[in-house]
């Protein structure tokens, strides 16, 4: 008969605990940076109050947390009990009289607190996050309609108008050398309206564009007529029409989508509602359900890999971990697509993953032990053999048997880039699922979503590793030094006379090479694969439907605005136009100079290129003097067909560094400095995250190694925040951009140079 011993299950528990909970911490923090960027332009905007961009932070913490604490369950059960397993602790407890269920039990607690959390997240939480962020999203966007011009960008959101604007004051509203299009079809004219200086002044319903020392050209478009007026006026009012409006009846809608209800509310849709919608409803509430249940599943399923086998060792249980992710998730993702074919009902579809896990937890409790090892034992053996010390000890020993310390480099080398591939690896796994969850019910309602939803994934596989690159080297450098500290081998060397500053060397020409190598990928493959990355979300997200964007495109420089067209709706790169226009101003930057309308056009080295017949209307006196142009050209030092607001991620530093030098808005060109910093910062925050993470994986104080680890962990999460924080001071002007890149890496590289000093040699 077992034993059972309250003294054992509570070691059991506070064993577990610390890794679920480091787990939970970092894999919430991760997929919240992977959330939030996609509101960077409302948690960076100038325009939004702080008090929205904190609701929108909290709005989005329950569905990660959601959807994270599983995950973090099964990840802290499986690295808690193997490190009792490699310590020897399991069969000592076992030898005590102590059975599996006594081992389990605590766990089985854990996972039903967890599932009661999750029900109580799922009930409440998400669904008023859901709500929080739409009304957030709307009050924003009514906050930038308060002032809904920027210098620099070209407005095309008041109905009817065009509006740019050279320089201004955000917060004042005051704007100087303004540039209004407005283009009436049926009466055959153009008005053209420059200020040197203007306003805005909005109330509840209305705006009123006030411009002083204004001068109106009016263009006429019609071949037979062709004349132009121009007038200067002192003071020009006129309102325009905003979608305040819409805007504000939308956030006093109370009508809710189905992610904003909770779940007894969505057992009610569900029931009520017909058809596709009905089976999205149901799809949405078994999902909820499920990952309500989840933490149950997994901490028994953790518990249960675990207990089968003899010395699996961490490593081995963090694979066994990220297969079983994969494998529920991927399950559940094919009850889903069953699900909406008909081919199952939703609640079959549902209980997919559950079902298989019950089968897969049951096996392993109640199949023969050697059995039961006897397979995985040869997963194992595959999947470490790659990594197996002895073979690496016979290949370093004949070949750098002259090298004093070679082995134990290679050692370190070989370790750190083991558990780098292994979490980078589970960490993007977790990831990328993540993102499948959040875009299945786009992508499992149209022909071939599938297939399209598999290749955004394999080009957001770039972008995954940049960003999570940092967090998997500092997990792999407290990994690797823990254990070398565990295993007294950093007390051996230092016994041996050798300095533990030595020891670090390895990690030290690692981080750089790696940094190197991210620095690489940054310039080569994600520029591109963004860019694709991008267009296929957004196709996946309008269901298949291919955004039209084709229509008038607006370009300034000094003295010139550019309207055109692109041609087949084509994207920056794009060397070629179709009807382009180019009004040319006076030094004064107001006074409308000529005109031209080029049927197409192309760029080429320093140039524009007329191709066909243009013509050139030069406005002196009363009566535009027409001029036809064959094969003209425009000089200019770039392209200005490219600047059509591109994405710092979709260009290289040396795109970057152009589109700073073109960009004509403040805001823009400070965005483009930031990001222009953080690629070069690229090359040495794998230096920076080994300066402050090896001293607490070297520390050999008396501390428990968990805390030690939260400790390393905890300055890791700080450096995440104090960065983010300097690069919205930054964007907003209250920085200036270098320091609001380099000044986070430059103080916890003192933080991390203090630790070391600390670090008994």
């Amino acid at each position: 008969m077992e034993r059972f011993s309250p003294l054992i299950s509570r070691y059991l528990f506070q064993t577990v605990l610390p890794y679920f909970i480091l787990s939970w911490l970092l894999l919430s923090v991760i997929l919240f940076v992977q959330q939030a960027s996609r509101f960077s332009d409302i948690l960076f905007s100038v325009n939004i109050p702080t008090s929205l961009v904190w609701q929108l932070a909290a709005a989005l913490i329950p569905s990660v947390i959601a959807f994270t604490c599983p995950m973090a369950a099964l990840v802290g059960v499986i690295i808690g009990l193997s490190k009792m397993q490699g310590d020897s602790e399991l069969v000592a407890i076992r030898a005590a009289g102590v059975g599996n269920f006594q081992i389990t039990l605590p766990v089985i607690v854990l996972g039903v607190l967890l599932s009661v959390f999750a029900i109580f997240i799922n009930l409440k939480g998400v669904p008023f996050a859901a709500q929080l962020v739409k009304q957030v999203a709307i009050q924003s966007a009514i906050y930038k309609l308060q002032s809904p011009i920027e210098p620099g960008v070209f407005n095309t959101e008041i109905a009817g108008y065009t509006i740019y604007v050279k320089a201004g004051d955000l917060q004042s509203g005051e704007w100087k050398n303004i540039f209004i299009f407005n283009e009436d079809v049926k009466g055959k004219q153009v008005r053209l309206i420059t200020s040197t200086n203007g306003r805005i002044d909005s109330t509840d319903e209305a705006s009123e564009l006030v411009l002083k020392n204004a001068v109106v050209t009016t263009l006429s478009t019609d071949p037979a007529q062709k004349k132009y007026v121009s007038e200067a006026v002192s003071e020009l009012r006129f309102a325009i029409k905003t979608k305040r409006g819409e805007l504000i009846d939308k956030l006093s809608n109370r009508d809710q989508t189905p992610e904003e209800l909770g779940l007894s509310e969505l057992a009610q849709f569900s029931r009520t509602a017909e058809g596709k919608e009905r089976v999205d409803a149901q799809i949405l509430l078994y999902r909820m359900l499920m990952l309500s249940v989840t933490p149950l599943i997994f901490v028994l399923l953790g518990a249960a890999l675990v207990l089968r086998f003899n010395r699996g060792g961490r490593g081995f249980g963090i694979f066994l971990a990220l297969a079983s992710l994969v494998a529920y998730y991927l399950l559940a993702l094919l009850g889903e697509q069953l699900a909406r074919t008909g081919r199952i009902s939703v609640l079959v579809g549902s209980l997919i993953p559950i079902a298989a896990s019950g089968a897969a937890i049951l096996w392993l409790y109640l199949s023969p032990r050697l059995i039961t090892n006897d397979v995985f034992g040869t997963i194992k053996r595959i999947i470490s053999g790659a990594f197996s010390k002895r073979e690496l000890q016979v290949s370093r020993r004949s070949r750098y048997l002259d090298l004093s310390t070679g082995i134990l480099d290679f050692d370190i080398v070989s370790a750190l880039l083991k558990f780098f591939l292994l979490t980078m690896g589970f960490l993007a796994a977790i990831f990328i699922i993540f993102t499948a969850f959040e875009l299945w019910k786009f992508a499992g309602t149209i022909d071939g979503g599938v297939w399209l939803l598999t290749k955004y994934l394999f080009y957001l596989i770039p972008f995954v590793y940049i960003q999570l690159a940092p967090s998997a080297l500092m997990i792999a450098t407290l990994a690797t030094y823990v254990i070398k500290s565990r295993q007294n081998e950093v007390v051996t060397w230092m016994s041996a006379g050798q300095s533990i500053y030595r020891l670090l060397l390895p990690c030290f020409l690692l981080m750089l090479l790696l940094g190197g190598a991210n620095y690489l990928i940054q310039e080569t493959l994600l520029p591109r694969a963004n860019q694709i990355q991008d267009d296929l979300r957004g196709k996946i997200r309008s269901r298949g439907i291919v955004a039209n964007k084709s229509g008038k495109l607006w370009v300034a420089n000094e003295n010139r605005i550019y309207s055109f067209e692109m041609e087949g709706g084509q994207q920056g790169g794009t060397r070629s136009v179709n009807n382009l226009t180019v009004y040319e101003f006076g030094k004064d930057g107001t006074r409308l100079e000529s005109v031209y309308k080029v049927p197409q056009a192309v760029w080429e080295r320093e140039r524009i290129r007329f191709i066909g017949t243009a013509e050139r209307d030069i406005l002196t006196g009363g009566k535009p003097e027409i001029q036809k142009v064959e094969n003209g050209e425009l000089t200019e030092s770039s392209n200005p067909f490219t600047e059509l607001n591109r994405k710092p991620a979709h260009m290289t530093t040396g795109e970057v560094n152009e589109a700073i030098r073109n960009s004509e808005s403040g805001t823009e060109k400070a965005g483009f400095r930031i990001a222009l910093q953080k690629k070069y910062a690229t090359l040495f925050l794998p230096l920076v995250i080994m300066l402050f993470t090896a001293p607490f994986a070297l520390s050999l104080s008396r501390k428990g190694r968990v805390v030690t680890i939260g400790y390393a962990v905890g300055l890791w999460l700080m450096y995440m925040g104090v960065t983010n924080a300097f690069e919205q001071f930054g964007l907003n002007g209250y920085l200036p951009p270098d320091f609001a890149v380099w000044g986070p890496i430059g103080l916890f590289m003192m933080i991390g140079a203090y630790l070391l000093s600390r670090i008994r040699t």
